[in-house]
């Protein structure tokens, strides 16, 4: 599995240089937590996975941009990096990523997906996100986040990494009328 991993990471080593090499945006705001989510054929409230290959996952982001998404694939390949007689070992898809968060903003960050997974067992995957639409106090969005982890019908255990910019902490929310903010007046 060490070697369909560094493939996967190959596969990734581009874009990520991309990420690394890129010039630091203006008010951007590093973003780090845990991603959970499970393949589903409808989503929680009775929508239909609308992917055209019927790939869908929903699940929750926690950490710095903690709220409820739905992923929905819109292209998915296969590759076989190992042995051509073999069945596929990696996979490549494209999609969506719609985030309802509260957290660093709150509204909707909508993520253009592109992810590389294994067909192992241990289901390994590599994506990177990044911000194409933004709403509510959200709306001044841009960005884009690494997320990595398991995924076995969807992400057991992923993590995700990234900056988001134009957006910020709002510290007027929580003061009291003298500027302080502490509430034990």
């Amino acid at each position: 599995m060490k070697t369909t991993r560094s493939r996967l990471w190959m596969c990734f080593a581009l874009a990520t240089s991309l990420l690394i090499g890129a010039p630091a945006l203006a008010d951007c705001e590093t973003v780090k937590g845990r991603i959970v989510s499970t393949v589903v054929a409808a989503y929680s409230d009775g929508t239909p996975c609308p992917s055209p290959i019927l790939l869908c996952t929903e699940g929750r982001f926690s950490g710095d941009l903690a709220g409820t998404f739905r992923f929905s694939a819109s292209a998915l390949t296969f590759y076989n990096t190992i042995d051509p007689n073999s069945p596929p070992d990696i996979a490549a898809s494209t999609g969506v990523i719609t985030l309802e968060t509260n957290e660093l903003c709150k509204g909707t960050l909508t993520f253009a997906d592109t992810a590389t997974f294994s067909g192992g067992p241990d289901g390994y995957v590599v994506a990177i996100e990044t911000i194409a639409e933004a709403s509510g106090s959200c709306a001044d969005a841009s960005g884009r986040i690494r997320l990595q982890g398991v995924f076995q019908g969807g992400c057991v255990d992923c993590k995700y990494v990234g900056e988001v910019c134009g957006v910020g902490d709002d510290d007027d929310d929580d003061d009291d009328d003298d500027g302080d903010d502490d509430d034990d007046d």
